[in-house]
């Protein structure tokens, strides 16, 4: 009888481990699994005294607990190889260093969150700034709201798998790392914003990532003209360089942002003129913002040019405007104008009521 049951345990288990081959799933190697453990340790050991809840539960000694299963961990279905790893918002103590070294046998991470955990360095023996390196499959890496502070770069550099990077909210402080990260040449995205990061808008070494999809630099005290070399980072959807310290004129050159979505220029201490024809092109923009400080700067906008976006958001405010920009007759997509603190005078004109009523329809 016991032979009996045994026997159908045992097809039974052998019946599910084919079914697992054949929808293509396995749980993770033990090597990884033993590395989370390890990292679990190590955070433990960072953690902010008095925490009431408990550090990562679901990443258990249990043996039968399939790491994948667990919580800030997805696997590969296939290979049963780490993919993504989240330490997300853990409560550790103010301006910890992470060991690096924990990571390195996660080989085929792609996805690293590393955010809102107070970091605030690396630290990784002899091969410290080759340590990111070692994970040649890496794409995105969030940093986002740690203690970091520019020396963080020195690492980075060696991350050229990266797509994505985020950095922002670290509070650096710090003149801005221009040149660090030219290496990092797929880059698509990267948020730099919130670090108060000083010195020259001279951006050569952002200016040669191409592929460049995002760029935030918004909330630094970076000064100096608009750089002309992002004019030929024709790929940007997204740009953003508000409340910064730049001045000087807005270059005719932004009309070459063909791809431009997302377009902010707020708090900012530019002057002149600023025409809005010369965003006439742009025709995939959908919200555009611009102020300035200072009050020798005016945007206008003359004579009846139509242009090839529609836009969702337009705000305009403390630009020296004298007249209602002529062009919004043309955009039935408006969600929001803003033409606060401005020089126009006259009658309210009732097209633009129309327009959005038009809007808010559709």
């Amino acid at each position: 009888m016991e032979g009996k049951l045994f026997l159908k345990q045992y097809l039974i288990w052998v019946m599910i481990l084919l079914l697992g081959q054949l929808h293509g799933y396995k749980s993770c190697i033990l090597k990884e699994r033993n590395a989370l453990l390890d990292l679990k340790k190590f955070l433990i050991s960072t953690t902010e005294g008095g925490q009431s809840e408990p550090v990562l539960p679901t990443w258990t000694n249990d043996t039968t607990s399939d790491c994948c299963q667990w919580e800030r961990v997805k696997c590969n279905s296939t290979s049963g190889r780490i993919l993504e790893l989240s330490i997300r918002g853990l409560n550790l103590k103010e301006s910890s260093l992470l060991n690096l070294s924990l990571l390195h046998p996660f080989e085929e991470v792609q996805s690293l969150d590393l955010s809102e955990s107070k970091f605030g360095g690396f630290f990784d023996g002899a091969e410290v700034y080759k340590s990111l390196s070692r994970l040649r499959n890496l794409e995105i890496l969030d940093l986002s709201s740690n203690k970091f502070n520019s020396s963080i770069f020195a690492f980075l550099n060696a991350a050229t798998s990266l797509t994505t990077l985020l950095l922002q909210g670290n509070n650096m402080n710090s003149p801005f790392p221009a040149k660090e990260l030219s290496p990092l040449v797929k880059l698509k995205f990267l948020d730099l914003s919130g670090n108060g990061f000083s010195g020259s808008m001279e951006l050569q070494g952002i200016c040669k990532l191409k592929n460049l999809q995002e760029l935030d630099l918004s909330q630094n005290n970076l000064v100096g003209e608009f750089p002309l070399c992002l004019t030929v980072l024709t790929g940007l959807r997204v740009l953003d360089l508000s409340s910064n310290q730049m001045t000087g004129k807005l270059p005719s050159s932004l009309a070459n942002l063909e791809s431009l979505e997302y377009f902010s220029l707020f708090d900012n201490n530019f002057e002149g003129f600023f025409s809005l024809e010369s965003l006439a092109n742009l025709s995939m923009l959908k919200v555009f913002g611009v102020n300035s400080r200072s009050n020798s700067f005016q945007v206008v906008s003359e004579g009846s040019w139509k242009p090839k976006f529609q836009l969702n958001a337009i705000a305009l405010w403390s630009c020296n405007l004298e007249k209602l920009p002529h062009f919004l007759l043309h955009q039935k997509d408006l969600r929001l104008v803003d033409l606060s603190d401005n020089n126009i005078s006259g009658q309210f004109p009732s097209w633009l009521l129309a327009t959005r009523r038009v809007a808010s329809q559709g």
